[in-house]
């Protein structure tokens, strides 16, 4: 999907095959400076997108779950968290900020929760690194009739790659490097067929790790290293990793 995912580094810049983007803006005022374990829809969340100089990124706050601009309120009720990769040039909810208003969500590692005897266990997943990686976003801007604005964004999501498919079908779209340039400044509109399909490829399974995640994650008010701690032994049932 993904539903949750961590940011317990700040990045500094953002590195990519052709040079780096500086970041401007950083700290965002209002997001907590201390690192985030368990980052939820509806919760506002670092965001970067194009700044006003090249080679620039500015860090804003925007809200998990898309808002379309002609939506009528700004429910909670059902948010667009995420966005296939194969219908977000299409969808109207999508369509305008694909074309448009596209940027990148700084992460270190993102769960994903898997059906088992004991209930629905969570799994964390992270670059064999253990470093951060930019998912794909497209982010909108909603006005209510105070002309009050509420910036929000939603994630893109491809297929899963071989070490998620065993338990789901979806996976963040993680950008490598050389496509983050790509992401961010050219007409996607314009782009052959066969660009965006390898932007939209699954991120490898061989370059990515998984372990068992504390089921406390699954509450959206839990936080800190706790979240990241693996349970007993006899309540997790051993997951096959082989690819």
């Amino acid at each position: 999907m993904p539903g949750r995912y961590t940011l317990r580094q700040q990045p500094s810049e953002v590195a990519t095959s052709d040079g780096n983007y500086a970041i401007d803006g950083l700290p965002v005022p209002g997001l907590p400076r201390k690192p985030r374990y368990n980052i939820a829809p509806t919760q506002n969340c670092l965001v970067l997108r194009k700044g006003d100089q090249p080679r620039q990124l500015k860090a804003v706050a925007l809200r998990w779950g898309l808002i379309p601009s002609w939506a009528k309120s700004d429910s909670n009720r059902s948010p667009l968290i995420n966005a296939r990769c194969e219908e977000v040039g299409q969808k109207p909810s999508f369509q305008a900020a694909f074309k448009r208003r596209r940027c990148l969500i700084p992460a270190d590692g993102f769960y994903e929760w898997k059906s088992e005897r004991g209930g629905s266990m969570p799994y964390f997943l992270q670059t064999q690194e253990q470093s951060i990686f930019y998912m794909a976003a497209i982010w909108e801007s909603w006005q209510n009739e105070s002309c009050q604005s509420i910036e929000s964004f939603a994630l893109l999501t491809t297929r899963a790659n071989n070490l998620l498919a065993k338990w789901h079908d979806r996976m963040p779209v993680i950008l490598r490097r050389d496509h983050i340039a790509t992401w961010l400044e050219q007409d996607v509109s314009q782009l052959p067929a066969d660009t965006l399909l390898a932007i939209f490829s699954p991120f490898p399974g061989k370059l990515m790790s998984c372990q068992p995640a504390n089921q406390i994650v699954n509450n959206y008010r839990s936080e800190g290293p706790a979240c990241l701690e693996a349970p007993a032994p006899s309540s997790t049932a051993q997951l096959d990793l082989e690819l």
